[in-house]
């Protein structure tokens, strides 16, 4: 059967998709039970199924209309990423990639899954999820971006992948045992309050407000009601840290934090989550990424400042290391740049030629302690008019030369003559 006249992007897309991923990529019209699959040599078939188009009809038939890739996981460990093609904002199409697995498929493991469901452990069952391919949460999340992008022109922000992620349970598994789970512990109590405790956490955050944060006691009980997989217990809490920091991340934008600051932060603390293997080490890890949030809003200085003022201060980190003309400013907050420069100066008490110079300070203060770039390098990479200029400017703001600062604070650098 010829290709639907439109779905020649789609096709060609997939065969991209494959070639480059080197994972089994599919798709289907949502309006057609036709199913294209482009397989790895040697894809693992699920023992459930006579090949893999049957597993790909299962999840299109129970697909939630979708805007943003998801990542569905079944009880047997397997993930796929999911992504629509859209059409005036509704689903012409899915793509599917995988099946691969984000946890460690060993024996331990594959009984535990299994056993869960009242499957007997086989070695086909064994062979087919020991075959499938292990990536981390994160390479899920990033693929799901890049296909979307792919198919639909949009880039995605990594949290709204987070937030939206959700289980794919197969139909043998009725949907009346969640509400079975839902009644208990409505009965039990165990709901109320969680929606305020979520609010007032992200609350403490946005506010980078330290006492309020560290009276909250949200962490000190994890075994109450969740959404998440009920397969794997490390796997469980590293899906509920990759969620609260994606919750962190906006509410410390909100607060004041530099978007590009609040996103290194959550890659690095997720990136770390998902390198750890104990339980105990990952409920600990989230509690040190939100500390390390409310930290930070709580010492920034961007607080109560207009909405004009915060769109500088932003353009003025991300463009720290080239000229940064006030014509430009300006022009990104849609101010004369008159009323700009008093705006900035009555709001912030400094002048955007001081805060750019101490921002510059304290990235260069940055560089005299970590890392070995002599002073001439940073002066130039800073864009300063000249050495002695830098010098000048850096003691005003530190009391120190630039080489006097670095032998107080040295880390491993060299002398600069």
């Amino acid at each position: 059967m010829g290709l639907v006249q439109g779905d020649e992007f789609i096709h060609t897309s997939c065969k991209l998709l494959l070639e480059s991923l080197q994972l089994p990529v599919s798709y289907s019209r949502m309006d057609d039970e036709e199913v294209r699959c482009f397989l790895v040599e040697g894809t693992p078939n699920n023992p459930l199924f006579d090949n893999h188009s049957e597993l790909v009809r299962l999840l299109k038939k129970q697909v939630q209309p979708l805007n943003v890739p998801n990542i569905h996981t079944t009880n047997f460990g397997e993930s796929l990423i999911i992504v629509p093609k859209l059409r005036d904002e509704a689903m012409e199409a899915i793509v599917v990639i995988g099946p691969f697995t984000v946890i460690p498929m060993n024996n331990e493991n594959i009984n535990n899954l299994l056993t869960e469901f009242n499957y007997t452990v086989t070695p086909e069952w064994t062979s087919y999820l020991q075959q499938l391919p292990l990536l981390s949460s994160k390479r899920l999340n990033y693929i799901g971006i890049l296909v979307h992008h792919l198919l639909n022109g949009i880039m995605l922000d990594i949290t709204e992948i987070m937030e939206k992620h959700f289980r794919f349970e197969q139909q043998f598994h009725s949907s009346k045992h969640a509400e079975i789970v839902i009644s208990d512990r409505r009965e039990s109590l165990e709901f109320r309050g969680l929606f305020e405790i979520e609010r007032q956490l992200l609350r403490s955050i946005r506010n980078g407000d330290k006492a309020a944060f560290y009276n909250m006691t949200i962490l000190a009980n994890h075994d109450g009601p969740g959404i998440l997989s009920n397969y794997n217990q490390l796997r469980s809490i590293k899906n509920l840290g990759i969620y609260v920091i994606a919750l962190a991340t906006r509410a410390a934008i909100e607060g004041g934090l530099y978007a590009e600051v609040a996103y290194i932060l959550s890659d690095l603390h997720i990136q770390h989550i998902e390198d750890l293997r104990e339980y105990s080490m990952v409920v600990s890890a989230i509690g040190d990424a939100l500390i390390d949030f409310v930290d930070r809003v709580s010492n920034n200085k961007r607080k109560n400042i207009s909405k004009s003022i915060a769109t500088c201060q932003e353009y003025i980190f991300n463009h720290l290391y080239d000229n940064i003309p006030l014509s430009v400013l300006a022009d990104k907050a849609g101010l004369q740049e008159n009323y700009l420069s008093q705006l900035f100066k009555k709001e912030t008490g400094v002048t955007i030629t001081q805060f750019i110079q101490q921002e510059k300070v304290e990235e260069a203060k940055k560089m005299l302690e970590l890392t070995s770039e002599r002073v001439t390098a940073i002066a130039a990479k800073l864009n300063f008019y000249d050495q002695n200029h830098f010098i000048k400017i850096f003691k005003r703001y530190t009391g120190l030369t630039p080489k006097r600062y670095r032998n107080k604070n040295k880390f491993d650098t060299i002398n600069d003559d």
